[in-house]
């Protein structure tokens, strides 16, 4: 195999690859905000709050994510406080560290992919011999998120508090993931809350998957 060769069908793997997680991840910066926080609270049937007001519950929410999606140090959850009293316990406090550190590999996971399937459309765009092979792979993995996603949200759709813990249980370690209802995480972002994310999360990428997809087969139509 010359250079030549190995060099392109290494950017053909950098688009398979990279395309589901760049799909996937984007949505994450949709649904990491405070109008996603604030689209769940507004709703009629969401889970109120005891020990909040709605309007402190909303301010202690978008304060969180502040912390998760800045450099805020682990002080910035140590500081917060209601009526006089420090808003998360220790488990608590933990718990959101090792979300912070999960979404930020995820997000430099987006980055790295988005560079690297940037740097290979570069490549191609100037070898249109290339063309063929880098559609098909770019529908290709949009056509293997489709089919993951569709999996999962089926076993979600059957049992989503089994897929609920075993998400859990992959980027976490032991209970530590684990509270009760009288917990500020609890009374913040309930249940329901990463229900919608979730659903959120895997129609939006299978809608782009979709559109994607379909736009790279017409491109391989005219090809043939």
């Amino acid at each position: 195999m010359n250079i030549s060769s190995l060099s392109t069908r290494v950017v053909h793997i950098l688009f398979l690859v990279c395309t589901p997680f760049i799909l996937l991840l984007s949505n994450l910066y949709l649904l990491a905000t405070p109008a996603f926080i604030r689209h769940e609270y507004s709703k009629p049937n969401f889970p109120p709050a005891v020990l909040y007001s709605d309007a402190e519950r909303l301010s202690l929410a978008e304060a969180t994510l502040h912390y998760l999606r800045s450099t805020e140090s682990v002080e910035y959850l140590n500081n917060l406080r209601s009526r006089g009293q420090v808003v998360y316990n220790t488990r608590e406090v933990k718990h959101l560290v090792d979300v912070k550190r999960v979404m930020n590999a995820a997000f430099w996971i987006h980055g790295i992919c988005l560079l690297l399937w940037i740097a290979a459309a570069a490549f191609v765009w100037r070898q249109r011999q290339e063309w063929y092979s880098a559609l098909r792979a770019i529908f290709m993995g949009c056509l293997a998120l489709f089919a993951v996603l569709l999996t999962i949200g089926l076993l979600a759709y059957a049992n989503f508090d089994l897929f609920f813990t075993a998400f859990h249980r992959l980027f976490f370690e032991g209970d530590s993931w684990l509270f009760a209802y009288s917990d500020t995480l609890i009374q913040l972002f309930p249940v329901p809350f990463w229900m919608d994310a979730t659903w959120a999360l895997a129609l939006l990428t299978m809608g782009e998957c979709l559109i994607l997809g379909a736009a790279a087969w017409a491109l391989l139509r005219r090809f043939q």
